[in-house]
């Protein structure tokens, strides 16, 4: 418990940091986002992660590629919980046909691999930063849903459950009261690591071209990178920044969602609390 603590703490300091970035880059960005200096600068005091190919200061860009990298994942992460929460709920709650139906979906679904899926679609849909988000939402939610399933299923069996059906409660009161609070648990932890996964396809999308082009994010920054010669000039600290601030957020979130799995598990191995 002490060892899941402090990664929770640990994982907060670093999102909180992510975080401030995103609400407040005018203030913690040494420059503005449209300040050019002279191009291909090496680290230096005035440039500490040093210049890309137009002269923009890279740590400046990095901050204010934080917001709409973290609202990317966020928001697809928000989409896919709602969508694999009620499908889940209705795999592992409904009987007969309905249940089987929506438990074959959510299979099917678990059997598309999402990047190749993921590009196949973007190239379809355009590549504005609303397509994006939709579409990592819409194909990353089966993982959502198979917990929740299991759950659901788990609670369905439970002797509160048991005993509210027996005393005639309808069945949408008890998904509504009783169901949907010990599900708490299982879809925060779901939650937490979808934003994680959503940041990293949104980078990938946007490193293969695939992204908003009107929108910076650390993806787009390491596509930049390697299209303007980051890679043949040895602009390593132009290339590598992106990819440790998605690093870093990955891991912030998998500490914290540490925290939560294991209270997740005590309470699956303990008796269901009900109202």
């Amino acid at each position: 418990m002490r060892r899941n603590r402090a990664l929770l703490v640990f994982g907060v300091l670093i999102l909180a940091g992510f975080a401030a970035c995103a609400l407040f880059p005018a203030a913690i960005a040494p420059y503005g986002p449209k300040e050019m200096d002279t191009p291909w600068l090496d680290p230096c005091p005035a440039h500490p992660l040093g210049t890309n190919d137009l002269g923009y200061d890279v740590l400046t860009e990095l901050i204010y590629a934080t917001g709409t990298t973290l609202f990317a994942g966020v928001a697809a992460a928000l989409i896919s919980l709602v969508v694999g929460t009620a499908a889940g709920l209705a795999a592992g709650w409904l009987p007969g046909w309905g249940g089987a139906l929506f438990g074959g979906l959510i299979q099917v679904f678990l059997m598309i691999p999402m990047l190749p899926m993921a590009i196949v679609v973007a190239s379809f849909a355009g590549s504005g930063m609303r397509s994006i988000v939709l579409i990592i939402a819409l194909l990353g939610w089966c993982g959502t849903a198979r917990t929740v399933r299991a759950r659901a299923m788990q609670l369905r069996q439970a002797p509160f459950v048991e005993s509210l059906c027996i005393l005639g409660v309808p069945q949408r009161r008890i998904v509504l009261r009783h169901v949907l609070p010990n599900l708490y648990e299982v879809v925060l932890s779901r939650y937490i690591m979808s934003v994680a996964h959503c940041i990293m396809l949104e980078a990938t999308l946007s490193f293969l071209g695939m992204g908003d082009p009107t929108a910076v994010t650390w993806g787009r920054m390491i596509h930049l990178a390697y299209r303007g010669g980051g890679f043949t000039r040895g602009a390593y600290h132009w290339l590598v920044s992106p990819g440790v601030c998605i690093a870093l957020v990955v891991i912030a979130f998998y500490c914290v969602n540490q925290y939560f799995e294991g209270r997740s598990e005590a309470v699956a191995g303990g008796q269901s609390y009900a109202d």
